[in-house]
């Protein structure tokens, strides 16, 4: 996450010839029934069918969703049960997480000096964190960072869980606390019931709704990405998660991206065509980071979600709406997870046991 590479859209976002993959698929494959069935002598009505359904699929209908995705969403939200369990047991020093999946993390909270510090004290603990990172990424497997900042009435917390094992950089203390109020367990209970609804989720004693960042791409440059987001008057946790690309996988990554938009390029501009600002931007940041990680950083595939709390449906509602409208306004593109909540929450989740 060096201040000198910018981040755009995200990679699950990809995009073939201006649309995203799936719907040119769609869009191709509809295209191609039709026309054989317009040119093969209109054999059978089921062939135009087909093809005009395909292509339907791939309209956008609601919150970044296609058609054919929102199909899947729905079919996927109604085959699955409505109730989640979320646990906590401890593992001195570890603490393993069950929820859709199993993860053991090491949770520590920031020793925070408040909102002014003079000294310096917070660059420091920035770079003491980014060496960490670099040190797990000469590894050889793939390590898994998450950072959580818990904004609430009585001020903000922020937790860093690593896997279990690892040593926290210095500024940070046992945080098992805050990583079981994170996670949505109090100290004394340890598990939570979860029900799953369309658009939210609810608990024992509120409801909960997780946003998705999905592109970064109009953010100002200069500024903190997320600053906005952390100053809202609700209950609102931002959770980042990062996984770590050991160093030789990492190296092939950035190589292979940096070879494919090089050739890309060299080929458009063979064929006549002039190369977009959106193309060229994209190389330029494939090419920061080719050269960062030569130099030792780390790689980093980064998930960010939004995790807001409130009393009522009602009130969850408005901390929405006021969440994506700051969103919006520093430059950010969210989606709500529609049909997904049970699984975007397990994302989300200290340690991500639901990836």
């Amino acid at each position: 996450m060096s201040e000198r590479v910018a981040l755009g859209a995200g990679d699950g976002d990809s995009r073939w010839i201006g649309v995203r993959r799936h719907q040119a698929v769609l869009v191709i494959a509809g295209v191609g029934l039709s026309g054989d069935w317009v040119i093969g002598g209109r054999r059978s009505i089921l062939e135009l069918g087909a093809g005009c359904a395909l292509m339907l699929g791939a309209l956008i209908v609601y919150d970044g969703l296609s058609v054919a995705q929102l199909v899947v969403v729905s079919s996927r939200y109604a085959g699955r049960t409505r109730w989640t369990l979320v646990s906590a047991t401890p593992q001195s020093p570890s603490m393993r997480l069950d929820a859709r999946g199993e993860v053991v993390v090491q949770g520590f909270e920031l020793r925070h000096r408040g909102r002014l510090d003079l000294n310096g004290l917070d660059d420091q603990g920035a770079a003491a964190l980014a060496v960490a990172v670099d040190a797990l990424a000469a590894g050889e497997s793939t390590a898994h960072v998450s950072v959580h900042v818990a904004s609430t009435s009585r001020g903000a917390r922020t937790l860093l869980t690593l896997d279990g094992g690892c040593v926290a950089p210095s500024g940070w203390s046992d945080g098992d606390g805050l990583l079981l109020e994170v996670a949505g367990l109090a100290s004394q209970n340890s598990t939570a019931w979860l029900l799953e609804r369309w658009r939210y989720l609810r608990s024992s004693g509120h409801v909960v709704r997780v946003v998705r960042i999905t592109d970064f791409s109009s953010a100002p440059e200069g500024r903190a990405v997320l600053e906005r987001l952390g100053q809202s008057d609700h209950d609102v946790t931002v959770a980042l998660h990062f996984d770590v690309v050991a160093g030789s996988k990492a190296r092939r990554i950035v190589e292979r991206a940096v070879h494919r938009l090089g050739s890309d390029g060299a080929l458009t501009r063979s064929a006549g065509f002039r190369r977009t600002s959106r193309a060229e931007r994209a190389l330029e940041r494939v090419g920061q980071r080719e050269s960062l990680v030569a130099n030792g950083r780390a790689l980093l595939r980064l998930a960010v979600y939004v995790c807001v709390r409130a009393g009522s449906p009602d009130q969850l509602d408005g901390a929405v709406r006021d969440l994506i409208r700051s969103a919006h306004d520093a430059g950010l593109r969210c989606e709500q997870g529609l049909g997904r909540q049970a699984i975007w929450y397990c994302h989300q989740l200290p340690g991500g046991p639901g990836w």
